[in-house]
């Protein structure tokens, strides 16, 4: 249910799983249960943050979604590239995204880095309106193969560039990757050196910056999203989110991957959802970049916390958020 605030949704409806002699949220004696306290809570929170949960800013990153890879046989590597694009912007490379999928690009917007992670795959309607952006002055992440279009049928978009790749096996499972400021080992596990595909560029190296318009186009060779290193990806984020000049809405110096730090920037304030996948109950700490101010938190394993934090770095309502331990 936090999660469901995170994404800027009005609600959430939490499935009654718990075993017992009654549907719903009271037993059939009429006493509550383990559901009714969490619920009350949200419930109190969303009545003290209602008059701020106003427009959503929306973040300065956009992921695109390869769904023509979705939807052919490789259906599983798409989903699975999509998943750790996600999970390493947020849990490592501490920045936020809105979705856009291929086939809804005029859903684009206006953001100052697109991350298409390992498409192989695109339909040229999606990649003339990322490329539209990029000439704008955005920066465009991409990993691995981008010139097959949705039949795998190859293309020009790479010449038409300036990215003069070749396509070709992805044949090691263990791959070094470079790029300007940073290296990183790449594992390829299970079954994926048996049909993924990869870029390699006349020069032998494994990263390619190409300038297009007021744009740039920042191209990793192998399909980074497909490989088991995600701090690996993390790192390449963060590198691409200081090219693209993409600001944060918050900063921490916490390492831990299993503490989710969700920022949804509004009107008046912002809203935080953290959440705890991590077996260490330590203390964590963020600076709100609107306000400028620190906040210290503890949160227990499988635990979640709301926090609504104004402009001057009030907290106007909360949720399980304990600070200054």
């Amino acid at each position: 249910m936090a999660l469901g605030l995170a994404a800027a949704n009005a609600g959430a409806l939490q499935w009654d799983w718990s075993r017992g002699d009654a549907y719903g949220i009271k037993r059939g004696d009429g006493s509550n249960k383990l559901w009714m306290d969490v619920l009350a809570g949200l419930g109190e929170f969303a009545k003290q943050a209602a008059p701020y949960l106003t427009e959503e800013r929306s973040p300065e990153v956009a992921i695109v979604l390869p769904q023509s890879l979705q939807l052919s046989v490789f259906n599983p590597a798409a989903l699975e590239a999509q998943q750790n694009s996600v999970r390493a912007l947020y849990h490592y490379a501490r920045a936020s995204a809105y979705v856009v999928g291929e086939y809804q690009s005029e859903l684009l917007g206006n953001p100052k880095l697109i991350i298409l992670p390992s498409p192989w795959v695109l339909s040229q309607k999606a990649w003339d309106a990322i490329l539209a952006k990029v000439r704008e002055g955005a920066t465009l992440l991409v990993s691995g193969r981008f010139d097959a279009d949705e039949h795998f049928h190859a293309t020009s978009r790479p010449h038409d560039v300036g990215d003069d790749y070749q396509p070709g096996l992805l044949a090691a499972r263990e791959d070094l990757i470079q790029w300007p400021g940073g290296e990183a080992q790449l594992t390829f596990s299970g079954d994926k050196t048996t049909y993924m595909e990869r870029a390699f560029f006349p020069t032998g190296k494994t990263f390619a910056e190409i300038s297009l318009g007021r744009g740039r186009i920042l191209h990793v060779a192998l399909p980074l999203e497909l490989n088991d290193n995600r701090k690996a990806i993390g790192e390449v984020y963060r590198f691409a989110l200081s090219r693209a000049g993409a600001s944060p809405v918050y900063t921490t110096e916490t390492q831990d991957p299993g503490m989710l730090i969700c920022p949804t920037a509004l009107e008046n304030a912002t809203l935080y959802v953290l959440t705890s996948e991590s077996s260490s109950p330590e203390p964590v700490s963020f600076r709100d970049g609107a306000s400028g101010k620190t906040f210290t938190f503890q949160l227990q394993p499988g635990r979640a916390a709301l926090a609504l934090i104004g402009r001057k770095g009030d907290v106007l309502a909360s949720y399980n958020f304990t600070t200054g331990r």
